[in-house]
């Protein structure tokens, strides 16, 4: 029930805000803009605990992405822009846990083969490194024991 409440108040709080980022808008041109970028962030407030609820993580996200762009007609395997496409979106991905978890990230690339699997990790940080041991638990249970991650 707490979960209920939770997501009405979050859903409240962020009416709230929105109301008052449309009232702040320079001139009403930008209100329609303003409007559809507040609008899809409402969705994912919305979707937030739902998704929380079917448990839906990184690993899940990884695995429809790579769904998703695999082409039947060639056998499951990825075309080679798929692969390019999904390398990219496990990059972006990437990036924003490791933000989010205070690394700082100078560059990322991601490399998989035509089945979607993540073979090489290249991450450079710019600073410090910590917690590495935890990093390479995360990449391991995320992409498997036979990632090779290298960290310059």
């Amino acid at each position: 029930m707490e979960q209920v409440f939770s997501w009405i108040r979050s859903g409240l709080l962020f009416a709230v805000f929105s109301s008052t980022l449309l009232l702040l808008a320079p001139n009403k041109s930008y209100e329609k803009h303003i409007s559809l970028v507040v609008g899809l962030l409402f969705i994912l407030v919305m979707l937030n605990p739902v998704m929380t609820i079917l448990d839906i993580d990184e690993k899940t996200y990884v695995d429809y992405i790579k769904n998703y762009l695999t082409i039947e007609q060639s056998g499951g395997s990825l075309t080679e822009g798929g692969c390019r496409l999904y390398e990219e979106s496990i990059k972006i991905q990437l990036e924003s846990i490791l933000r989010q978890a205070g690394f700082k990230v100078k560059s990322l690339n991601v490399r998989a083969d035509e089945n979607g699997t993540v073979y090489r990790i290249e991450i450079s940080f710019d600073g410090e490194i910590y917690a590495l041991e935890e990093l390479e638990t995360y990449l391991y249970n995320s992409f498997g024991r036979e990632v090779d991650i290298v960290y310059e």
